[in-house]
């Protein structure tokens, strides 16, 4: 059986050359159906990027990450350093998530919300495609010898992508030093905020070697995601596939006495395919399931004058001639794993106390004795007091000596009697305790206790 030159290597990615080096791929353009759909959720998801810093809720910006101020607010929530146990919920929903839909739909995340895919396929190829023209116009101007023409589009591109590679920069930044943060920090030279600088210059740079050259490579060689897909998959999953009962045999080699399958095997499902792949081999670890060879076909065969759905989201079992069953027992077990995190999630959550406080014993020696009023000696113990407000409402702290430590003649001094502490504020105080010596007898140490009465007043 005679090979078409437009076959793709069996021996290697369709990447790569015969040599190792890169073959780099120029997808053509595709419409369709999916191809509409997919604009409209990848334009949503990258307005959602860009506008989320920007919004408000509760006076607060509803998604931050304050890593170095151990500060992250999520939709109105305040989390501090000691929600951290939290994360772990967070990162178990994700996960199991992510398997879940895994296993129901396949790669769908990749070809529909990853940002590779999202901001590659809407930003960088509209570019790519406004200053060097189609598919074979980038082909063809990348092989051409170098001239003022090819270094003045190049250049252009470049300096597009870098343009656009800064404004997605900043805006991952703004999730991790708030909007206003940002602002003042770009108003001031480098040298005054050299990590933030420094942090910003590298995801740049990373941003623009990977959507603008990189690209499939990233898919292929360092995403873990496609090489663990085939654990989480089955039978029943939905993918895209072709669908080899119909097409087979394909137009070029169908053997003697027999007919012809749909495929006319115009290879227009390989040229629009982003990470070069030939789909009617079956599913790989390369293809990130972007549909793009769904709608190519759709188009031939409604050319052709043939029945739609050669390749078309499906799942092995079904093109076999069976009945999928989408709640399978691994199903199962993945959701019922996610509303367990989920509740855990929202109990943790509702019950954590509005008011942060966080004990520690200052910078000083860990006692002293120290003269009392009445003559007798005593002890001094000097303490720092973090308090921080997670509420949505103002609270108002006030000091006072709660039995039996009154009677024994407990003493705290502090420069505040009374704080305010508004929402999402915190502050730092010290205090030193005093007490005579004969105040604990027969014990060698006491628990300092926080009392929280009515919302708004503190004893100890």
């Amino acid at each position: 059986m005679n090979r078409s030159p437009l076959d793709l290597p069996d021996d290697r990615l369709a990447s790569i050359k015969t040599d190792g080096s890169r073959s780099y791929i120029f997808p053509a353009e595709v419409r369709g159906f999916f191809h509409r759909y997919r604009q409209v959720v990848q334009a949503i998801l990258m307005l959602i990027f860009l506008v989320l810093p920007w919004i408000e809720i509760d006076g607060q910006q509803a998604v931050l990450m304050n890593i170095p101020d151990r500060h992250f607010s999520f939709f109105g929530l305040t989390f501090l350093a000691h929600d951290g146990p939290l994360i772990f919920f967070v990162l178990a929903l994700l996960t199991l998530s992510l398997a879940f839909v895994t296993s129901v739909w396949g790669r769908v995340w990749c070809g529909w919300a990853c940002p590779q895919t999202v901001f590659i396929e809407s930003v960088f190829r509209r570019i790519e495609k406004w200053i060097e023209g189609n598919h074979l116009a980038q082909r063809q101007l990348n092989q051409a010898p170098w001239g003022i023409l090819k270094i003045g589009k190049k250049s252009l591109k470049w300096f597009l992508f870098f343009i656009a590679s800064l404004i997605i920069t900043h805006s991952f930044l703004a999730y991790f030093v708030g909007t206003h943060e940002l602002f003042h920090m770009i108003r001031q030279p480098p040298k005054e905020n050299w990590t933030s600088f420094l942090v910003m210059v590298y995801v740049t740079l990373l941003i623009l070697f990977d959507f603008g050259w990189f690209r499939e490579q990233f898919c292929i060689i360092a995403c873990p995601y496609g090489r663990f897909q085939s654990v989480l998959m089955d039978q029943h999953t939905i993918n895209i596939l072709y669908d080899q009962k119909r097409g087979e045999p394909r137009k070029g080699q169908v053997p003697e006495g027999q007919k012809a399958g749909d495929c006319i095997n115009c290879y227009r499902c390989v040229q629009v395919c982003p990470t070069g792949v030939d789909i009617r081999r079956g599913v790989q670890l390369e293809c990130i399931a972007c549909t793009a060879c769904i709608d190519a076909c759709d188009e031939i065969m409604e050319k052709t004058k043939k029945p739609k759905g050669l390749i078309r989201y499906a799942s092995e079992i079904t093109l076999s001639g069976q009945k999928s069953r989408l709640f399978r027992p691994r199903n199962w077990v993945y959701l019922s794993l996610i509303v367990l995190t989920v509740t855990a999630l929202g109990i943790s959550t509702a019950h954590r106390h509005p008011i942060q406080i966080i004990l520690v014993r200052a910078k000083d020696v860990p006692y002293r004795s120290v003269p009392l009023d009445n003559g007798q000696t005593g002890w001094l113990n000097h303490f720092t007091l973090h308090i921080g407000n997670q509420g949505k409402l103002p609270v108002n702290l006030s000091w006072q000596i709660e039995e039996p430590w009154k009677s024994l003649g407990v003493t705290v001094t502090t420069s505040q009697n009374q704080i305010t502490l508004n929402t999402d504020e915190r502050k730092t105080m010290h205090f030193f305790v005093k007490f005579p010596s004969d105040a604990f007898k027969g014990k060698s140490s006491h628990y300092l206790a926080f009392i929280r009465e009515h919302g708004a007043r503190f004893g100890f």
